[in-house]
């Protein structure tokens, strides 16, 4: 068994959707990146790919190809799944916690687990999905990005 952890950050900007595991989330404010810039399923992706020591999302899926210019985040999640299993791992489990100020997140949580674990081809059970906020202290706080955190051990 392995674990890795992964972290992303992206700033929020107008004129953007916002794309949280895997879905979208009615928000003034999308979140600023190459692809759709899904903070959630980018760490998640990291930390799958650190417990395989199979590098990082950058080195996989980097953000000077064209090939992924406004990618659904959920392809590349796909494909680090595909990586994992050829590398003959699948994932035990995973816990990941979103930081945002605004939009609040819990209601969301369910069907972000659910497209997260049809996505991975995973039970729903395996996928902890948590949101918190950071009391209004720093980039996060003062509603200038959102970042998310993740756990994963690999079996």
């Amino acid at each position: 068994m392995r674990t890795g952890f992964g972290y992303d950050v992206h700033a929020l900007t107008e004129g953007r959707e916002l794309w949280l595991g895997g879905i979208r989330i009615d928000h003034p404010y999308g979140l600023m990146g190459h692809s759709d810039a899904d903070v959630l399923i980018h760490a998640v992706c990291d930390a799958l790919l650190g417990a395989a020591n199979m590098r990082d999302i950058g080195h996989h899926f980097p953000d000077t190809s064209g090939k992924y210019k406004n990618i659904d985040s959920k392809i590349l999640l796909r494909e680090t799944m595909r990586m994992l299993r050829e590398a003959g791992y699948e994932l035990g489990n995973m816990d990941a916690t979103i930081v945002a100020e605004q939009p609040k997140l819990n209601p969301y949580i369910p069907e972000m687990q659910k497209t997260m674990a049809e996505v991975m081809s995973v039970p729903v059970n395996d996928l902890s999905i948590k949101a918190t906020t950071t009391e209004n202290l720093g980039f996060a706080g003062r509603r200038e990005g959102i970042a998310a955190y993740a756990v994963v051990l690999i079996k």
